[in-house]
C-alpha cells in the first residue's frame, strides 16, 4: 500500500462522474510512469465520487503533472490537481511514546 504522504501521489478533484481509471491513466501517463490509479467510488452505486488519486513512480513527474493539469478540462469539467496529503485528523492522533 502506498502511503498517503508519498511524494509522487496526487489528488485529482472535480472529476466528471463518467471519467474512469483508463482515462486518468491516459491523461496523466504522459507525464511519467504511474504506479497506481485509485478512483474513489460510492460503495452502493459504484459510481465515481468525483475524485481520484494518481501515484507516480517519480515525484518530479507528479509535480509536472500537477503544474500542467491543475484547472485543465477533463471530460468537460475543470479539475483540481494537487499533491496528496494525509487527512489532518490522522496527524492529530497523539503518539503512544
Amino acid at each position: 500500500m502506498v502511503e498517503a504522504d508519498h511524494p509522487g501521489k496526487l489528488f485529482i478533484g472535480g472529476l466528471n462522474t463518467e471519467t474512469n481509471e483508463k482515462a486518468l491513466e491516459a491523461v496523466f501517463g504522459k507525464y511519467g510512469r504511474i504506479v497506481e490509479v485509485l478512483l474513489m467510488k460510492d460503495c452502493e452505486t459504484n459510481k465515481s465520487r468525483g475524485f481520484a488519486f494518481v501515484t507516480f513512480e517519480n515525484p518530479a513527474d507528479a509535480k509536472d503533472a500537477a503544474r500542467d493539469m491543475n484547472e485543465k478540462s477533463l471530460d468537460g469539467k475543470a479539475i483540481k490537481v494537487e499533491q496528496a496529503t494525509k487527512p489532518s485528523f490522522e496527524s492529530d492522533i497523539p503518539s503512544l511514546e
